[in-house]
């Protein structure tokens, strides 16, 4: 005999009724064991005595392991449930808490808005010391002041030669003052024109100017810092004026020479030697 309960003109066999109570009752029991899921949430506080630092401080409930991830797209780093986070650029960070808890984890976010940049670990770097210690000029010592080429290659396309009277002295001078860094061309009377200016390859107006930079130690390719100037050639420059581009890294530097290479990777590269002036 096959016993059916029927509801409402469905009929089911009630070995399938009872099998379907007997799982939807496991799954309650499992869940139950789990515990109970996170409920994110954290505090934000400026951390006294330290420029653009931060103390993350957990607020949740039932969460017994924390990941954070500062908006810096460094992704998560794991830590307690507080933290201190650091941010050297001025902008608004979307900071992230992951909280987990037995049965489940939670995300929370909240906009941490640092109000300046922190040029400490610039203004401490080394290398950004020697540049900006004095100014510097175009090595008219050096048989090879210039060489241009590819970055495998860098005197492919000219191996150097001597410099032309007014390039000897032209100067460059980089600093850092009223939270702005600055760099000052002086061509004395006289700019040497690159392939790019007219009458080419000949001393021509003096195209001294001023501009911002800005120092990096990230570096795509040689090197060791980057210097990159807003503007483009031949309006600004340094060393010659048809360089592929105002982005410069530093191969090298000392207290009195100094190898600048402009141009990315996958652009002609011009490589000059500096002296102190």
């Amino acid at each position: 005999m096959n016993y059916k309960l029927c509801v409402r003109q469905y009929c089911l066999p009630l070995v399938v009724l009872f099998s379907l109570l007997s799982f939807g009752c496991k799954e309650e029991e499992y869940a139950s064991k789990l515990g109970t899921s996170a409920k994110a949430s954290f505090k934000v506080s400026q951390v006294q005595g330290k420029l653009n630092t931060y103390l993350l401080e957990s607020t949740s409930q039932d969460a017994y392991r924390y990941q954070w991830d500062f908006g810096l797209n460094e992704g998560l780093k794991s830590g307690g449930s507080s933290i201190e986070a650091y941010f050297i650029s001025k902008g608004t960070y979307n900071v992230k808490l992951y909280a987990y808890g037995e049965g489940g984890y939670d995300i929370a976010t909240q906009p941490v808005v640092v109000d300046q940049d922190d040029f400490t670990p610039t203004l401490n770097n080394e290398n950004f010391k020697l540049l900006t210690a004095h100014a510097w000029k175009l090595d008219g010592g050096s048989t090879a002041p210039v060489i241009v080429g590819t970055e495998g290659n860098p005197s492919e396309y000219f191996g150097g030669g001597s410099l032309a009277t007014c390039q000897l002295d032209d100067d460059y001078t980089f600093s850092f003052a009223n939270n702005a860094f600055k760099v000052v061309y002086n061509a004395h009377g006289a700019t040497f024109n690159g392939g790019n200016v007219e009458p080419s390859y000949n001393c021509g107006s003096d195209r001294s100017y001023e501009s911002a930079f800005t120092f990096a130690t990230a570096v795509e390719g040689a090197g060791i810092a980057t210097i990159t100037i807003p503007n483009t050639p031949p309006n600004r420059f340094i060393g010659v004026t048809d360089v592929s581009s105002n982005n410069y890294r530093i191969i090298s530097i000392t207290a009195n020479e100094m190898v600048l290479r402009s141009g990315k990777v996958n652009e002609a590269v011009h490589t000059m030697r500096f002296v102190k002036k």
